[in-house]
């Protein structure tokens, strides 16, 4: 039995793409991105993805989907153990087409273990400014040529324990100042939390 196929419960046979498609039927923060990211990482040729922030592991779903018949990897880093969240990744976990590195992805100790190039960026950590303004300049000179950097929740000001009083919310702001920096541009797709786009 492939391992992007598991057992469920009722002992129906289940594919990556029907768990992404259960997670995409169900209201997450990230839900109204969820296609957009499925498609970016399914639009490639064996495409690299890396993801930093993984939680629940909607985003990870989305491009364990995408992935599934191109032959890419999704490489996903998070400070907390996500493969022990309860309603997370689960038996996803042992897919072939995902490595999931623990730790601080600001940690060189971690990011020596991450892919030094990538199809596809996505970002969905801390979303305070300085971390973030640190990751992309850490991560950003990864992407390839051709590649897309994606940045969730840049439309989010403010989150229990931390207030942002910025003319913009963090992650946009740190997106205006990493591209004026890096002679980048972003665009800000449409939707409630807001999802940031660099084409490279």
């Amino acid at each position: 039995m492939p391992l992007r196929r598991v057992f469920n419960g009722s002992g129906v046979v289940t594919t990556i793409k029907d768990a992404w498609l259960d997670r995409l039927s169900k209201w997450s923060d990230i839900q109204e991105y969820m296609p957009f990211l499925c498609e970016q990482a399914a639009s490639r040729d064996k495409p690299v993805i890396l993801e930093l922030g993984s939680r629940r592991g909607n985003s990870t779903f989305s491009f364990l989907a995408g992935v599934a018949d191109n032959g890419g990897h999704v490489w996903s880093c998070d400070i907390d153990d996500v493969r022990k969240i309860v309603g997370g990744i689960g038996p996803w976990a042992r897919s072939p087409n995902w490595t999931f590195i623990h730790g601080d992805d600001m940690d060189p100790a971690v990011q020596g273990q991450l892919p030094a190039e990538v199809d596809v960026f996505f970002h969905d950590t801390s979303h305070e400014y300085e971390h973030t303004m640190g990751e992309l300049r850490a991560y950003m000179p990864r992407v390839k040529k051709g590649g897309i950097a994606l940045f969730h929740d840049t439309n989010v000001r403010s989150w229990p324990g931390y207030e942002w009083d910025g003319e913009f919310p963090p992650v946009h702001q740190a997106l205006d100042d990493y591209c004026a920096e890096a002679g980048l541009q972003w665009e800000n797709r449409p939707g409630k939390y807001g999802l940031g786009v660099i084409h490279l």
